[in-house]
């Protein structure tokens, strides 16, 4: 059992929270709890186990008092994987001269928590669960992390992987993006482009690690630069 706890802030914004994580595949192995801010370094000290936490930048209505607690936790070596929440406003760099493991941009995005649990859960061994594809009579079994965009063409679907494998298989787009995690953001009508690998976007394009270009429209420039901000990537 993994267990989340979350620093209250604003009644509204757990509650959205808490509907969405309850939403993820994984819901029934999480167990989902808050506490003030004033009592969060005690409640992490103690057990049960913490393993994720999720801190507002500002806690308890502090200036930076999400991320004073997280490097008082680190310093005390009781840090849990962090996931830190702020509104545009209240956005600061600071947060990278702490250890964590997302940014949560509020008001919170379904596809923004996915891809934010997605990725700590995987990094605490519970890893996105494995897409199924047919290609040439064959089943291939797709590991969402090994990927770095899929793009539609026709009836069929490339799996571009980093390490240069592409495969072909007849699917919709659309079905894929419900099956890939929260990390796959759909930037292009065609295309859906795993935030894990890229490096930078722009308006025209996202630059991946590989160096591939995947293309960016007009329509989803929006979700992609929330997606990028969140994940701490360059624009």
């Amino acid at each position: 059992m993994c267990r989340i706890l979350a620093i209250e802030d604003d009644e509204a914004n757990i509650d959205r929270l808490q509907t969405l994580i309850a939403g993820h595949p994984a819901w029934a192995t999480l167990q989902f709890e808050c506490c003030g801010a004033q009592v969060a370094e005690e409640r992490v000290s103690r057990a049960p186990h913490v393993d994720i936490l999720v801190a507002p930048i500002n806690a308890g209505g502090v200036h930076e008092g999400g991320i004073d607690l997280v490097r008082k936790l680190d310093a005390d070596r009781a840090l849990p994987l962090v996931i830190y929440t702020c509104t545009r406003e209240a956005y600061t760099s600071a947060v990278y001269s702490t250890r964590h493991q997302y940014l949560l941009l509020t008001p919170f995005s379904p596809v923004e928590v996915r891809a934010a649990l997605d990725k700590v859960l995987g990094m605490i061994g519970r890893v996105a669960a494995p897409v199924m594809l047919r290609s040439g009579g064959s089943t291939h079994v797709i590991n969402p992390h090994e990927v770095q965009f899929v793009q539609s063409q026709g009836r069929k679907v490339l799996v571009s992987y980093v390490d240069g494998r592409e495969l072909y298989a007849y699917a919709a787009l659309s079905d894929l993006e419900k099956q890939l995690p929260g990390s796959f953001v759909r930037c292009h009508k065609s295309y859906l482009a795993n935030m894990e690998h890229v490096i930078r976007g722009c308006r025209e394009a996202l630059t991946m690690t590989t160096g591939a270009q995947v293309p960016v429209s007009q329509r989803q420039y929006r979700a992609v630069r929330d997606a990028l901000a969140a994940a701490g990537r360059q624009e």
